[in-house]
């Protein structure tokens, strides 16, 4: 049986550590087989094996692996005495039941549910969330829901089912250019009505690539994790995985704040004001309470000061100026906006004016200052020489997700990509006619390819 443990430990190590540079040229290899597949076996019960599989490949990026150890110290909580393929069956089926609710969203809505994860609030929700469950993985505090066995197994399961849904939706954030490719397809194919068979198909095939993305989870679930001995050791191990699960919350606060406006330099700020405040209440509370109440006071003490600020900033009048200025700046008052060796146009017509005059085609990139592809993508435009040497022989146009524009480019029926996520980008010509587009932000060698028509 250890023999079993360890080999699948290590088949898991050989293909996740290879390290954490390789996730975004993996993802981008994953997401052009799925594109394939999907195309190419339409809802033959070939696609649903190939999405199945796509899932269990997926799992192995590297990007994914953090969420292993928190899946064993999760299972091993909550446990108990009861058998030992329960929990990490429940969790399983909670991992694949979030893929099966974004197929069913994107049947319905066509990607509505990518709008509710936009709203800067549902960011901070999950932001906060999370840091919780990393301080409750500390031993910091104990979360009855977050680990630790309830009264009785019918509420343990249903919290093991619960955290696999949020394995699903934290999963989802790394292989989020594939889960697209997906949801694009399936909104694309919903058409303009509701169909009861449209929507169970679309459900399948999420489905199909949740089941897949979820079978490490259950194996390591089912043979658990073992550790040599216990000892001192596996508290700092314990801290290490707090801090992990923490810093992943802590990206989504970040693209909530990105959202409210906040510049990087900010963000940093906050962050560090933040832990400052949380160890200042921390060291300067009676060490004769236990530890568990000196960081409920802490984190309540924090939640004071920003529950605070964020009143003062939401009821004084600059406050709503300063939010109408930034909007302003961002829509039409400006023209053009230049980065690195670039200028990329911000009005649609000044673009096309200026394509006409050229006779150059238009490259167009949709821009949210929530996305995180959309930025490292702002930043290979800045550093990447080829990339620069073909987007200047192009009219750059951006558009951002906050313009009319990029609501009038969301309603074409060209564009359905625009209804699922960011980053997307478009090249026409000086008409305004089709040529390319792609949602994978990677795809640099075909941007220019296309780019030298």
């Amino acid at each position: 049986m250890k023999f079993v443990k360890y080999s699948i430990l290590f088949l898991i190590l050989l293909v996740s550590v290879p390290g954490w540079a390789q996730s975004q040229s993996g993802i981008a290899e994953m997401n052009s087989w799925i594109e394939g597949r999907l195309s190419a076996s339409s809802d033959s019960v070939s696609s649903y094996f190939f999405l199945f599989l796509g899932g269990l490949l997926a799992s192995l990026l590297p990007c994914v692996y953090p969420l292993y150890p928190i899946t064993a110290n999760v299972i091993k909580a909550r446990g108990g005495s009861s058998s030992k393929y329960v929990h990490p069956f429940f969790y399983f089926l909670g991992l694949a039941a979030m893929y099966m609710l974004f197929g069913v969203i994107a049947s319905v809505s066509g990607g509505a549910f990518n709008e509710v994860m936009r709203l800067p609030v549902t960011n901070l929700v999950i932001g906060i969330v999370i840091i919780l469950m990393g301080i409750s993985a500390a031993g910091l505090i104990h979360i009855p829901l977050f680990g630790g066995q309830t009264e009785t197994n019918k509420k343990g399961v249903f919290g093991t089912f619960l955290l696999g849904m949020g394995a699903g939706l934290l999963s989802s954030s790394c292989v989020g250019p594939i889960v697209v490719s997906i949801l694009i397809g399936l909104a694309s194919s919903s058409g303009e009505t509701f169909s009861i068979s449209q929507t169970a198909i679309s459900t399948l095939k999420m489905t199909s690539f949740g089941l897949g993305l979820g079978i490490p989870f259950l194996l390591i679930g089912v043979f658990g994790v073992s550790l040599p001995k216990a000892g001192k050791w596996m508290t700092y191990i314990q801290y290490f995985l707090g801090i992990v699960i923490a810093y992943f919350g802590w990206t989504y606060i970040v693209k909530a704040l990105e959202i409210f406006g906040y510049a990087g330099e900010a963000i940093q700020l906050i962050g560090f004001g933040a832990v400052l405040v949380l160890f200042a209440s921390y060291y300067f509370q009676s060490k004769e309470r236990l530890a568990e109440e000196r960081v409920k006071r802490s984190l309540l003490i924090l939640s004071v000061i920003v529950g605070t600020l964020s009143l003062v900033r939401g009821i004084l009048p600059w406050g709503e100026n300063s939010n109408a200025s930034l909007a302003q700046s961002s829509n039409t008052t400006t023209t053009i906006e230049k980065k690195g060796k670039l200028t990329w146009y911000l009005d649609k017509e000044a673009a096309y004016e200026e394509a006409k005059k050229t006779g150059k085609n238009v490259f167009i990139d949709f821009y949210g200052n929530w996305c995180t592809n959309c930025k490292a993508f702002e930043k290979m435009t800045m550093e990447n020489e080829e990339l620069i040497a073909s987007l200047e022989g192009a009219i750059l146009l951006k558009i951002y997700d906050t313009t009319p524009t990029f609501t009038e480019f969301r309603d074409d029926t060209r564009f359905p990509e625009l209804k699922v996520g960011l980053p997307f980008f478009v090249i026409t010509n000086t008409a305004g006619e089709l040529i390319y587009k792609t949602n994978d932000y990677l795809k640099t060698e075909e941007m220019s390819l296309f780019l030298s028509d």
